[in-house]
């Protein structure tokens, strides 16, 4: 009992050490990143330069997304990325602006 705890706990430790590197970091961002373009729907997405980032108390994950619709017109999205689940849900964001960047 006393090993498997001790195990578990070395695992844990481990796993967290490692997320914090920028490499891992960097994995989630493209993640992240996919997942919010996919569920975006839009033709052409553009990922938005401003991204919010939380502590794992709050796993999540805010991008802006703006593209086309299925009628060609322009629309904003503020998208969710749960990092526990890895999914995305989005929201239409239309007054909200920030300058693009490469996801």
């Amino acid at each position: 009992m006393i090993r498997t705890v001790l195990a578990l706990s070395v695992t844990l430790a481990a796993s967290a050490a490692t997320a914090s590197t920028p490499e891992a970091w960097a994995q989630m961002n493209k993640r992240a990143a996919r997942a919010c373009v996919a569920e975006s729907g839009l033709a052409r997405p553009q990922l938005l330069a401003a991204r919010l980032s939380y502590t794992d108390e709050v796993p999540v994950e805010v991008r802006l997304i703006r593209g086309n619709d299925r009628q060609g017109r322009m629309q904003r999205l503020v998208c969710v990325y749960d990092r526990r689940t890895g999914r995305a849900q989005v929201q239409p964001a239309p007054n909200w602006n920030a300058p693009t960047t490469r996801p």
